[in-house]
């Protein structure tokens, strides 16, 4: 549990904003800016995050198509300072907007829908430790199941690893090429001059002359 205590202020509704918005049941972009919200430690911030992707981000997808990301949201917090009073807690959605740029990827814009919301953190109450890992256990037959030697990079793709027997580069078979025949040496010439009548050989330097 966390209390927020909204800045009526600079408070802003929804329809104060003048403007498109984005069509029912579409699933935001959350975006947290701050480092208050990536504390190792349960904070009034990491519990803060935590309870508003719960409210924003809606059922859980395994796939979204890029046309439907139409708004985002962004959650921002400044840096705590010694001896001054605790930062507020920005509440902002954006509408995405995307132009022609002349080029293949167009130009994105956002442009603000509301609700706007300043708040600052109340009161808070974490989860009993035992409780909450419990909670957060999942069943086992809901566990992503891991095969052996498969990864997955950085963007994406899915990398797999095997493994191959020892190999005999002289058996491997290559493309065989004219350029890459080997031509004829001195010793070569030398040889065939001792064992056979040249006369009869075949001349490779000179175009084969037809009987007439």
């Amino acid at each position: 549990m966390l209390e927020l205590y909204i800045n009526p202020v600079t408070f802003r509704t929804l329809q104060q904003f003048k403007n498109k918005k984005p069509a029912v049941g579409l699933k935001p972009l959350i975006s947290f800016h701050g480092t208050v919200f990536e504390d190792p430690n349960q904070t009034k911030w990491t519990l803060a995050k935590s309870l508003l992707l719960d409210l924003f981000r809606g059922q859980e997808a395994s796939e979204v198509d890029v046309e439907g990301l139409q708004y985002v949201i962004s959650i921002s917090a400044a840096e705590p300072e010694e001896g001054q009073p605790q930062p507020e807690l920005h509440i902002r959605s954006y509408l995405i907007k995307t132009l022609r740029s002349g080029q293949k990827l167009p130009r994105v814009e956002v442009e603000e829908m509301g609700p706007r919301i300043d708040a600052a953190l109340g009161r808070e109450q974490f989860p009993d430790a035992d409780m909450m890992k419990e909670a957060m256990k999942k069943p086992k037959g809901l566990e992503p199941r891991t095969k052996k030697n498969i990864d997955m990079d950085i963007m994406g793709d899915k990398m797999g690893k095997i493994h191959m027997g020892k190999q005999d580069f002289n058996q491997l078979q290559t493309r065989k090429m004219k350029g890459l025949k080997r031509g004829r040496t001195p010793d070569d010439d030398a040889t065939m001059a001792e064992g056979d009548d040249v006369s009869e050989a075949e001349d490779v330097t000179s175009p084969k002359r037809a009987k007439v």
